[in-house]
């Protein structure tokens, strides 16, 4: 019997945008045609779920559940074939790899940093929290990105931005705040590489014996190397570096760990083994800075074969999971090798007659270069955005039907209207607007990477600013938007102590990175007026 159309439904999607049952034709033309009943009769031949248990698709109310077990295919591979066999686009162990190198970066070199400031119990525990965190706020983005996902229907584009999602939940200011911090982080990765690259230069020249005119030369030849290819407005053909830089930095923490079980000692690690300095907050936002991978989860998403909720959310665990080890097996090697030694880069740990560690220099040096103009064709491009919405009356004309938060308007209206900058195809800056803001970009990093003594300030200021915003803020902020829409079998109450939850987490990660950002002020600004400044 169908039920009736009227009746109030247990599905939040039903409850917020009304979906009426999928049984007329205007409905099926909408959502898609769904097979007849009697070609679900059989188990062993029926193409989902639904049909292996013999229900009619064409009778249930489309809700996010129903579409999942239409959607997802009944396959039993077994478990040898799916950890054996190609790793096709798309595929879950595909997209686990795809999200980890994402994260696993230069940023992963100052983690021992982390152990000698905080102990070797409380910087594992660190460790271990950060991987939380960042579980906790992907899966809040993958759940809000469904919100707006689930309202364009089952023939809907799932093709989502990180910059299109806030816009949409939050209104146009928070896309440009956004938009803003994207333009930070990519601008002070630059400089982060450059420093990693300038020490890497420096240890390989030192193994060979090859005097450098200066110490920051090799920061100087790197920029150089990597200007021209960063003036190219399609990067596309860069595309196998981020590759190469991944491979690299897995062979780096894979000798770095080798050596911490070969020569690592627990005899004489200073006590306590846990303790809380002043410098602990700058070691908490290293940690947030090493597993900053949120901006890229919605590509991957979009990819899936099968993008559900639950599978993206089993790539977000095992692609954690996977950084946590890493990191830990890192941070602890490299600090019991070194213990109150340990550096900022620990590559600097390390003597140029260590032929595996050597190697691994190299291979760092030339991919960092390589992917240089990767980290600056994002923060070139959100710069032209910004441009773009700050002096065009045009442009603003076009914004003007999303500037007011989603859901203070009609749902289902304001979820399937796309921001005017997908709508829009964006004509390039003039030739020499291009080259100047590349140059300038680029130089500036430059200036910076020459004067800044260690890449963990950085990393840390990094960590304190743009990563606090992007992986918790803007997540939280969201996620408490949508959270009555989601949660409309909870009680009020259950409702207010979870917002409270949330609140107080934002609150006491953005005093982290307050405490943070200041100390790595205070460093930079130590710098400028020549005192020394311990790195």
């Amino acid at each position: 019997m169908i039920p009736d159309t009227k009746r109030p439904t247990s599905h939040s999607g039903l409850a917020k945008f009304g979906s009426p049952l999928v049984t007329s034709p205007e409905k099926q033309a909408e959502y898609g045609s769904l097979p007849n009943a009697s070609s679900l009769s059989s188990k062993d031949h029926s193409p989902s779920m639904l049909g292996a248990i013999g229900v009619d698709p064409s009778t249930l109310v489309l809700s996010k559940k129903n579409t999942e077990m239409v959607m997802r295919p009944m396959v039993h591979t077994p478990t040898l074939t799916r950890v054996f066999s190609r790793v096709e686009p798309g595929s879950l162990r595909g997209s686990i790899f795809t999200l980890s190198s994402s994260a696993i970066g230069a940023g992963v070199l100052s983690l021992p940093l982390v152990m000698r400031n905080t102990g070797l119990i409380l910087g594992g525990m660190l460790c271990i929290t950060g991987a939380i965190l960042a579980l906790f706020s992907m899966n809040m983005l993958v759940d809000t990105a469904e919100v707006v996902l689930f309202a364009r229907g089952m023939t809907g584009s799932r093709a989502i931005t990180y910059s299109e999602l806030v816009t949409q939940i939050l209104g146009e200011k928070w896309g440009v705040a956004l938009e803003v911090t994207l333009v930070v982080y990519c601008f002070g990765t630059i400089v982060g590489y450059l420093l990693v690259i300038g020490k890497a230069i420096g240890g390989l020249c030192d193994a060979m014996e090859i005097g450098l005119p200066s110490p920051g030369f090799p920061i100087i030849l790197a920029a150089f190397l990597a200007l021209p290819l960063a003036l190219f407005r399609d990067i596309s053909s860069l595309a196998l570096s981020s590759m190469l830089a991944i491979c690299a930095m897995i062979y780096v923490c894979m000798s770095i760990t080798y050596r911490g079980l070969q020569a690592g000692s627990l005899d004489s690690i200073p006590t306590p083994t846990a303790r809380i300095e002043a410098d602990f907050c700058s070691s908490a936002t290293i940690v947030f800075f090493a597993y900053n991978c949120h901006v890229n989860i919605f590509s991957i998403y979009s990819s899936l074969q099968y993008p559900l909720v639950s599978r993206m959310k089993k790539v977000t665990q095992r692609a954690v999971a996977l950084e946590l080890s890493l990191y830990l097996c890192v941070a602890s090697s490299g600090y019991l090798l070194f213990h109150d030694e340990t550096k900022g880069n620990i590559l600097q740990n390390f003597p140029p007659s260590d032929l595996l560690i050597t190697i691994g220099k190299g291979g760092i040096a030339t991919a960092l270069t390589a992917s240089l103009p990767l980290c600056l064709h994002p923060a070139r491009e959100n710069f032209y955005s910004l441009i773009n919405k700050c002096f065009s009356k045009a442009e603003r004309r076009n914004n003007d039907n999303i500037k007011t938060p989603l859901l203070n308007g009609t749902p289902n209206s304001r979820l399937n209207t796309p921001s005017a900058a997908s709508r829009q195809q964006k004509k390039g800056p003039a030739l020499w607007f291009h080259v100047l803001v590349t140059l300038s970009m680029m130089f500036g990093a430059l200036y910076l990477a020459l004067n800044v003594p260690g890449v963990s300030i950085v990393f840390s200021f990094l960590g304190a600013t743009a990563c606090i915003i992007i992986c918790y803020a803007m997540p939280i902020i969201m996620y408490i938007s949508i959270l009555e829409h989601r949660s409309i079998l909870s009680s009020r109450c259950t409702v207010m102590i979870h917002k409270l939850f949330l609140w107080l987490l934002l609150a006491v990660l953005v005093i982290v990175g307050v405490i943070s950002a200041s100390s790595s002020a205070m460093q930079i600004a130590m710098l400028f007026r020549g005192e020394e400044v311990a790195t």
